[in-house]
């Protein structure tokens, strides 16, 4: 289905494992921002920078140049009539504009998917992640910054919040259930 789908929320809410499971039961082609960073940044995927809040890795320009390439490649993505899972915070309205913008331009139906934990939940998950070897760099006391700039969509058009303490197979069937109704 040509459709783009925004896989967002606040770090260590479960975007990546959502957006992984998605785009292999939807048969999409899959966009995330952490790999992505480090590409262009010429690094190893799972190069560890634990870098303060805003700086290096993930100062503003950075991100800029992350949420543009993104939707560059999702809109190449698209015009071969592919659908497209991109999977990032999406933290400020501005790039959800750019990506939804973009979709509509191209006639294709955007979903917002947001996922959704309570923060007990989430620095448990970012504690787990500094024993495994994993692309994403969040960490708790960044989880604590980012929450407070955090821009929570509101009438941005369809979108479907999952709580991600939820099954994998329902959290799954909840998105292909809104996107099929786009």
């Amino acid at each position: 289905m040509k459709a783009l789908l925004l896989v967002m929320g606040m770090i260590g809410t479960g975007k990546t494992t959502v957006a992984h499971a998605l785009a292999r039961e939807l048969e999409m082609a899959l966009i995330s921002s952490d790999p992505l960073r480090k590409e262009l940044a010429g690094l190893d995927p799972y190069e560890k920078r634990e870098e303060e809040f805003d700086k290096g890795l993930y100062s503003p320009e950075m991100t800029e140049l992350v949420y543009t390439t993104m939707v560059e490649r999702a809109r190449n993505a698209l015009k071969q009539g592919k659908g497209v899972i991109l999977d990032a915070t999406f933290s400020q309205k501005r790039w959800r504009d750019m990506a939804r913008k973009m979709a509509k331009e191209l006639g294709a139906p955007c979903l917002l998917v947001i996922t959704t934990a309570p923060p007990e939940v989430v620095k448990e998950r970012l504690d787990k992640r500094k024993r495994e070897e994993v692309v994403s760099d969040g960490r708790w006391e960044i989880y604590l910054k980012h929450r407070e700039r955090f821009q929570e969509p509101q009438d941005e058009g369809p979108m479907v919040v999952l709580d991600t303490r939820e099954s994998l197979n329902s959290l799954v069937k909840t998105v292909k259930e809104v996107l099929n109704g786009l």
